[in-house]
């Protein structure tokens, strides 16, 4: 039978987490002549490679690898290359999936089969399957809050100089409930949650790589990920993006699929990478708003105005009496993310980053007076 889904799981260093993530997919209720697994290794040098060939799967898992660390842009687009699926699944090597995870999918695709589907925002929890030494003091409390309060903390932790397993791959295949006595509910804030469910505006936001599901055929025809993004962030909203510009749908899946393991966060980098934000405009310009947005306020930083000014401007579009104020709006933004690519220092710039956070998070003002006291007061910007 042909393979219908192919899971593509980049790493990098990451072996134990790995292990569960494999395990979690021996669990799969769907049909595993049906899907395969592909680990595609940046050059991990902690035995990642022994550890997968090693792994006595029931279901088809390739493993391919770069021989040194090349960007989570390049080794997806490895792992693409060697898919034969329908649909290409992208999942984090820390993304512990529940039994049913590929079934929903499977079950959204015959829904909407030419959409691109997300985990974010209903699987945002995580779960503490390792205790990592390197988490920070903050990490560490967190983690024995959790612990203690499932009879599973143990005082030795604290002493440990190596990752210690919470949870072993027997509670994952076995289902030993373990699991579910580990996981933290996700303190992402729920109107934030609510605004990353929401399509209206941007929403490419939706294509985050811990769990998203996308045809192969509109992969191949974008040429996957931008390999100039080799720094963290920025290249699945980049992805996301090109797909949305060829009208591709996003939905989210409603139901909890899988747990972020959680790990130390200085190992996520940085969330908005200036430097990748340039090539995005290198590549498309200043001509779209909710690209030249970010430049100012970031949706990882506050994505309730993000959308929210972008909402703004559009109503602003649809009356006569605000459509000269929105389209100054357009050009301030415009100016602002080229003040942004060539100068981020600049006053001005600094100026109108305020000026949105301010005006925009009153969502009670009317549509007029928001525009005009946004451009009134960023002269300096369109000048």
């Amino acid at each position: 039978m042909a393979i219908r889904y192919s899971v593509i799981i980049p790493t990098y260093n990451r072996v134990q987490q790995l292990l569960l993530t494999l395990a979690s997919f021996e669990t799969q209720t769907y049909p595993k002549q049906l899907f395969e697994v592909i680990v595609a290794d940046d050059g991990s040098t902690d035995g990642t490679k022994e550890m997968v060939e090693g792994f006595k799967a029931s279901y088809p898992l390739i493993y391919v690898s770069h021989p040194e660390q090349r960007g989570r842009s390049a080794v997806r687009n490895l792992g693409l290359r060697r898919a034969k699926g329908l649909y290409i699944i992208f999942c984090d090597a820390d993304f512990l999936v529940l039994p049913d995870f590929i079934r929903i999918v499977s079950r959204y695709h015959r829904k909407y089969p030419k959409s691109v589907l997300s985990g974010i925002p209903h699987s945002w929890d995580d779960a503490f399957t390792h205790y990592h030494p390197d988490f920070s003091p903050e990490e560490k409390e967190h983690c024995r809050s959790i612990l203690t309060q499932s009879g599973l903390w143990n005082p030795d932790f604290e002493a440990a100089n190596e990752i210690i397993p919470v949870i072993t791959p027997e509670d994952i295949l076995h289902q030993t409930g373990v699991l579910s006595k580990v996981v933290s509910p996700t303190r992402v804030p729920l109107n934030i949650k609510k605004q990353f469910a929401t399509t209206d505006v941007a929403p490419w936001l939706l294509l985050i790589t811990r769990c998203v599901s996308i045809r192969r055929s509109q992969l191949i025809r974008i040429g996957g990920f931008n390999e100039r993004f080799v720094l963290y962030g920025l290249e699945d909203w980049d992805l996301g993006y090109r797909l949305h510009r060829l009208r591709v749908p996003f939905y989210s899946i409603k139901e909890v699929v899988g747990y972020h393991q959680e790990h130390p966060t200085y190992l996520r980098g940085n969330i908005l990478n200036t430097e990748n934000l340039k090539i995005m405009f290198e590549t498309y310009g200043f001509n779209d708003s909710s690209l030249n947005l970010l430049a100012l306020v970031p949706p990882s930083v506050d994505l309730e105005i993000y959308k929210s000014t972008l909402r703004v401007l559009h109503r602003g579009f649809r009356s006569k009496l605000t459509r000269s104020s929105a389209l100054l709006l357009r050009r301030t933004l415009r100016l602002a993310a080229k003040q942004f690519f060539y100068q981020k220092n600049n006053p001005a710039y600094q100026e109108s980053l305020n000026l949105i956070k301010r005006k925009v998070a009153n969502r009670k003002s009317r549509v007029a007076h928001v525009l005009r006291e946004m451009l009134l007061k960023s002269e300096k910007l369109v000048e």
